[in-house]
This record gives C-alpha cells, sequence and structure tokens, in this order.
C-alpha cells in the first residue's frame, strides 16, 4: 500500500508538476538572466558561475534515479516469473516433479493407489513461488540512498532559496564585479519549496517502506522456523515408526 502511494507521489505529482510546471517556468531562464555589463560572454559566465546546473534538468535527472532501483525490481520480478512459468511447463521439470511425487508417495505409504494418482498432477503442476522480499528491501534502500544523495547535492548546489540578484565576482571575460538579476525569483523559490516538500515525502514513504519490509521478513522468517520444526516433529513421529515402536513393544511383551 505504502508503494503505491510513493508511485502515485513521484509519477503523478513529481513528474507532472516538474514537465507542466518547471519547465514553462525554466524554458527562458537563460535569456532573462540580465546581467547590467556589454562585456560579450560575460552574461554567459556570470550564469553558470549562479547555477552550474538547471533546476529543471537536475529535478529530471533525480526522478528518474530515484525511480531507476524500483524499474529494475519490476523487471526482476518479470523476469523471474516468466522463468518459472516455462520452466513449469517445460517436459524435464513435469518429469522432475512427477518422480519427486511418486517419491513422495512411497515413503508417507499412501495405501490408496486412488489418492497417489490424485496427488501427481496437483505436484506436476505446481509453482514454486518465488520470494522477492531480499530483493524488494534492496531496492528500498537504493531508492533511500538516492534521495538522499539528490537531497544533499541539491542544498549544496541551489540552497532553498533563489535569490533576487547575483553578484558575479568578476571572472573573465568580465572586468569587474557584476550585478546580475533572476527573472521570477519568487516564482522559482516557490516551486523549488514544493520539490523539497516532494522529496521529503518520498524519503519518508520509503523510510516506512523499508520499516514494513523488515518486520514483514522477520515475521515470515520466524513463521516458516516454526514450520520447519513442525515438520521435525512430524518425522520424528512418523506412523511409520510408531508402528515400528509398537512392533518392539509387543516383542518385549511377548519376552516377559
Amino acid at each position: 500500500m505504502i508503494g503505491k502511494i510513493w508511485l502515485t507521489l513521484t509519477i503523478l505529482l513529481r513528474l507532472l508538476v516538474i514537465f507542466f510546471a518547471a519547465y514553462p517556468l525554466y524554458q527562458d531562464e537563460q535569456e532573462r538572466f540580465i546581467c547590467n555589463t556589454k562585456q560579450e560572454g560575460c552574461a554567459n559566465v556570470c550564469y553558470d558561475t549562479f547555477t552550474p546546473i538547471s533546476h529543471f534538468r537536475f529535478w529530471l535527472v533525480q526522478t528518474a534515479s530515484v525511480l531507476l532501483p524500483y524499474i529494475l525490481f519490476c523487471v526482476y520480478v518479470f523476469h523471474s516469473v516468466a522463468r518459472q512459468l516455462v520452466k513449469v511447463r517445460s517436459l524435464p521439470y513435469r518429469r522432475y516433479k512427477e518422480i519427486k511425487a511418486t517419491l513422495g508417495l512411497k515413503i508417507s505409504k499412501k495405501s490408496s493407489k486412488g489418492a497417489a494418482g490424485s496427488r501427481i498432477p496437483r505436484e506436476e503442476n505446481k509453482m514454486d513461488i518465488p520470494d522477492f522480499s531480499k530483493a524488494y528491501i534492496v531496492q528500498l534502500l537504493l531508492r533511500i540512498l538516492v534521495e538522499a544523495c539528490f537531497g544533499a547535492g541539491h542544498y549544496f548546489l541551489f540552497g532553498f532559496f533563489v535569490p533576487r540578484y547575483f553578484t558575479c565576482r568578476g571572472p573573465r571575460p568580465c572586468p569587474h564585479n557584476v550585478d546580475c538579476y533572476v527573472s521570477r525569483s519568487t516564482e522559482k523559490t516557490i516551486l523549488m519549496f514544493f520539490i523539497w516538500g516532494l522529496s521529503g515525502i518520498s524519503f519518508l514513504l520509503s523510510l516506512i517502506d523499508l520499516t514494513f519490509a523488515f518486520q514483514s521478513s522477520r515475521v515470515r522468517n520466524h513463521r516458516n522456523k516454526l514450520l520447519m520444526e513442525g515438520f521435525g516433529v512430524e518425522g520424528r513421529y512418523s506412523p511409520v515408526q510408531h508402528q515400528g515402536d509398537m512392533s518392539v513393544w509387543g516383542e518385549e511383551a511377548k519376552t516377559l
């Protein structure tokens, strides 16, 4: 459930905001970046100093990188399920299941041939369900790491606010310090806060999802351990062994 909320938040909100709000806002940002100098090339150098990478491109790369672990996980799941389906329908695997079911019937001493005949088709058509919990946890860890790295990079590159003007400290070919003015700085600051909020919610949802995934994995492992212990007890006190113990007790009673 949390994964679906995260996916909806990432695709519907973040991508829609980036393409329909950020793209028109930053489409002409370099043209509207005006510096009070007529020195050729100075405005371009000052713009490159002010923003080494465009906010729009940074947010686009961030969204694609955050979605990448989830996409790889989906590809892995589809590939594993497809391989399992092909394996189940292949003739060698069906023969292996038949032999395994027949040996199981011989070991457990099932008396009825009808029961044996009805069990074999169920075994041969049975598909082993893969466990994707570890892969899901790995992709959650990668997603959280990518989100945290891009959040730190966003802070060191842009900070939290878009300034109204920027003082360019005279890099060549600028002859002296030049004041440059940023277009629609308030609107860009509001959009930046919105993207920060979406990134924070995505990071929080990923942490909650990771917590639930660890808890579910621990409960599943504990349940499987109890089932294996139960099967061990049943094997220790199987009907065949019980009949053997009864025969031994009967022989001892005769000798007495």
